[in-house]
């Protein structure tokens, strides 16, 4: 929309950013890398969340046209919804500082809480480690012993039977 100045020029009426926050836009980037939809991304969070509510938050506002309202993004949901995509309080840190405190006090806590790998695991190759550290991630906490301790032991039996087979002398290779 123009508007003559009193010098019969004309001049932009300042229209209002609807641009997402940068914190909207990188959840809404790490969620999609995850192939998530907003209602999925939501179902994950640690307390009852909503499609809607999560495509409001990425935006930054809710609504259409005139009736378009900023919505601003609460520093524990902001980070808790970090936290279910899997962004870092590093990352986070340059858009949502408030959030970012919080995610890093949680990660604090998970690391905490984290088991310690277990001996046969330990001695794994390092991509062995970083496989089984990555599929942790989507594991409950409380459950991550467990699941360590069966997968440790599913590895000693992988680890025995390659050293059996390594002393058995081979026999001849047959052609044909």
């Amino acid at each position: 929309m123009t508007t003559g100045n009193h010098e019969g020029e004309t001049m932009e009426t300042p229209e209002r950013d609807h641009s997402p926050p940068g914190y909207g836009t990188l959840i809404r980037l790490a969620r999609e890398a995850k192939g998530w939809s907003p209602e999925v991304a939501a179902s994950h969070m640690p307390f009852k969340f909503s499609g809607s509510s999560w495509r409001q938050i990425e935006a930054g506002y809710r609504g259409r046209g005139a009736n378009r309202k900023r919505v601003p993004g609460k520093a524990a949901t902001v980070a808790a919804m970090a936290h279910t995509v899997s962004i870092s309080a590093d990352r986070l840190e340059e858009h949502h500082p408030d959030a970012a405190a919080i995610l890093r006090e949680r990660e604090l806590q998970e690391a905490q809480q984290s088991p310690p790998m277990p001996a046969a695991l330990r001695a794994a190759p390092p991509h062995v480690r970083r496989m089984i550290e990555a599929a942790l991630e989507d594991v409950d906490p409380e459950d991550r012993f467990d699941v360590l301790r069966e997968i440790a032991a599913d590895y000693e039996v992988i680890a025995r039977r390659r050293a059996r087979k390594a002393g058995e002398p081979r026999g001849p290779r047959r052609t044909g």
